[in-house]
């Protein structure tokens, strides 16, 4: 794809708003479903079933996004599933029928794994060599700030009734007015792929072992970090802030690793950052009763843990171009839903196992896991540093 530097930078533009707004959007529906549900005193594993689902879409609507895309074109899926996910998370408001909330969350997850998947693979396909790591950085930190905003909004416009779902779901909608601004310039992903999804994880084991240890992070780590401070003596408020200094981290450093990979190579950066995620899950259970080394070992920790899909994705967009792009970003998108599934409750079980420290040895076995898949890659690469 030839483009202006005008019209390269507001499709950057538009893409990082995109998924911007597409990240509150989800991470305002996902508690709004789990609040109501509790209030209508349905069961904890219901609810947790259907907060699973998402996870679920993404592991299955992954495979057949590059086929989807190639036969009825990019532009058509992106707005395709934007109406989807807009109208099925308005459509929780209509009724409660559970059974049809299951199908709705599940239709949520498969629209948002287009969205992402696509945003990505059209991010990474406009993105200049000399600035790929920093732009790629960018998008995962306003991506995070999405995240983060989402839970936020609650307090401000409450969980009861329906309006809160109508307002989640206007604001998926606002994405399109993003997709317009950028004028049309969504990625060519015509022709036939290389590589199957399964070929693509033999080929780059690495990016999509970044994909699965960081969705693994998501889901175990994020999710039970508020479970494991209460479980060593904190108060809830602050075992809670610990998530929130985490998100923080992935925030906050994701420029600087960005701009790290830029000029020193994608194969150090990763390493590092891999080590790093090692080091802070095998320190956790020291530090947690010292604040002062506590707090800024949760930014370090949780950026480095981020920055390993940074730079994957770096090396995904340096590595693959056109069809064999968006299968990559399917194969993660695979790995991603995988990680979210297994990472709550192998972690959950791994606490109860060796309680409290369980969470925090399983992480830094898969991080362990993935320094040595990187080694044996950069082995295999004889040096070079496209991994």
């Amino acid at each position: 794809m030839t483009l202006s530097a005008r019209d390269r930078r507001r499709a950057i533009v538009a893409i990082i708003t995109a998924v911007t707004v597409m990240a509150v959007s989800l991470s305002l529906s996902i508690p709004l479903v789990s609040l109501s549900l509790e209030r209508r005193e349905i069961g904890s594993d219901i609810i947790g079933l259907m907060g699973s689902l998402p996870a679920l879409a993404f592991l299955l609507a992954s495979p057949i996004i590059p086929r989807l895309t190639h036969i009825i074109g990019t532009g058509a899926m992106l707005w395709g599933a934007l109406a989807l996910c807009t109208g099925s998370i308005m459509a929780l408001a209509i009724s409660d029928n559970l059974i049809f909330w299951f199908l709705l969350r599940f239709l949520i997850g498969a629209a948002m794994a287009t969205l992402f998947l696509i945003s990505e693979t059209w991010l990474n396909q406009i993105a200049e060599e000399k600035t790929r790591g920093r732009t790629v950085a960018i998008y995962i930190s306003f991506m995070a700030s999405g995240f983060a905003t989402g839970p936020v909004l609650i307090n401000i416009i409450g969980s009861e009734g329906r309006l809160p779902f109508v307002i989640a779901g206007l604001i998926i909608a606002i994405a399109g007015l993003f997709f317009l601004y950028s004028r049309g310039t969504f990625p060519v992903l015509s022709g036939k792929s290389r590589f199957s999804l399964f070929s693509f994880m033999k080929t780059a084991p690495m990016i999509c072992g970044a994909a699965l240890l960081v969705a693994f992070f998501d889901g175990s780590v994020l999710t039970l970090l508020p479970v494991y401070g209460v479980k060593n003596q904190m108060t809830a408020e602050l075992a809670v802030l610990m998530s929130s200094v985490l998100l923080a981290g992935n925030i906050l450093l994701q420029f600087p690793i960005g701009w790290l990979a830029d000029r020193w190579g994608q194969a150090p950066v990763i390493l590092c950052c891999g080590l790093i995620g090692l080091i802070g899950a095998l320190l956790l259970p020291i530090v947690i009763g010292f604040p002062y080394f506590l707090w800024p070992m949760l930014v370090i920790w949780g950026g480095a843990v981020v920055g390993t899909y940074t730079i994957a994705l770096v090396i995904m967009g340096k590595s693959f171009k056109g069809p064999d792009l968006i299968t990559a970003n399917a194969a993660a998108g695979v790995l991603w839903g995988v990680g979210s599934l297994i990472g709550p409750f192998s972690a959950g079980v791994a606490m109860e196992v060796y309680e409290p420290h369980g969470m925090p040895m399983i992480f830094a076995t898969i991080c362990l896991l993935f320094l040595l898949l990187v080694l044996w890659q950069r082995y295999r690469a004889k040096g070079q540093d496209l991994l």
